[in-house]
């Protein structure tokens, strides 16, 4: 685990502002001033799990700069190993390269890791985070993407080991 990861007494109003903001830029479409706000933060605090994540999840899904941004992600699971929503995110985004690479749709930066590979790494952390037990919507979010992922594979991942999260609204 990272040693410059802040205590959660240091985790300030100032930081969760910041953060806040680059995600306003986003939500206003302003996807490269949200990275660049994003990567201030970071450079400040290194060890801010969840600005890594935001980081990590917008090069792998916006810019589809996949090798870097899975790289921001493997820091932001070193920061926060357990914070389910990390874990999470992570786990997302390995799937979505993973689909990404079986079913190209667009030029993306290369990873050194195959298919297999990541649907395998993105279950072992979708796992963790059902193991840490998450709420309820954030449960059913992993379970989802679980069930993707055991569709594509053939790999199931329910064996009776977790309890499923009642169906939500759609």
């Amino acid at each position: 685990m990272m040693t410059n990861a802040p205590d959660e007494g240091d985790v300030t109003g100032e930081m969760r502002h910041q953060l806040r903001a680059a995600m306003t830029l986003h939500a206003m479409g302003q996807i490269d001033g949200a990275l660049q706000a994003a990567e201030r933060i970071v450079e400040r605090w290194p060890g801010y799990g969840q600005a890594l994540s935001y980081l990590g999840q917008t090069l792998v899904t916006r810019k589809r700069r996949f090798a870097e941004g899975l790289a921001v992600l493997d820091r932001a699971l070193e920061a926060a190993p357990t914070d389910p929503y990390i874990l999470y995110t992570a786990a997302w985004c390995q799937e979505f390269v993973a689909n990404a690479l079986e079913r190209p749709k667009g030029a993306h930066q290369p990873v050194a890791q195959d298919a297999a590979t990541l649907y395998a790494r993105a279950r072992a952390l979708l796992l963790a985070a059902l193991a840490l037990e998450p709420e309820d919507k954030l449960r059913g979010d992993v379970e989802d993407i679980l069930d993707v992922i055991a569709k594509v594979t053939g790999e199931p991942w329910d064996e009776g080991e977790y309890a499923r999260a009642a169906p939500r609204a759609r």
